[in-house]
């Protein structure tokens, strides 16, 4: 038990970098995660709008190995759709579930072991109203 807690103290103190490296190398490489290993509930953050949400994926009732879900963010409810594919991680955002009002492009965070994506929201323009772009993250929930 002693033996125990003090290797559980030897890695609390070790450089993050370290630790980071150990925690890679038991994680899946997130090039081969598919949808379904991320259904669930994701915290989203859009870092140039200082906005926060959720993000709740499930498999797509039309197309297995596709995405479908709902965001949650400011007075936003909208409707997600796409795919993952080699760590590529691409939603459709439309608020009425005809036209097409974002896109969420980014990759899969290597070093979180897929409980995080990082990219760019970008709205499509619209009469009177310009294009916004964002930088986002995306947590898994409880993380």
């Amino acid at each position: 038990m002693l033996a125990a807690v003090a290797a559980l103290t030897a890695c609390a103190g070790a450089p993050t970098s370290v630790a980071n490296d150990v925690n890679q190398s038991d994680c899946a490489d997130v090039r081969t995660l598919r949808a379904g290993q991320l259904y669930g509930t994701w915290e989203l953050e859009l870092t140039a709008l200082n906005q926060r949400g959720q993000l709740t994926l499930r498999q797509h009732p039309e197309f297995s190995e596709s995405l479908r879900g709902e965001f949650r963010y400011g007075d936003q409810r909208s409707i997600a759709s796409g795919d993952v594919e080699a760590g590529e991680f691409n939603l459709d955002e439309s608020l009425d579930g005809k036209s097409l009002h974002a896109f969420w492009s980014g990759k899969l965070t290597p070093s979180a072991c897929g409980a995080e994506i990082r990219g760019t929201w970008q709205t499509l323009a619209q009469p009177g109203k310009p294009a916004q772009e964002s930088p986002f993250v995306l947590r898994r929930g409880g993380h």
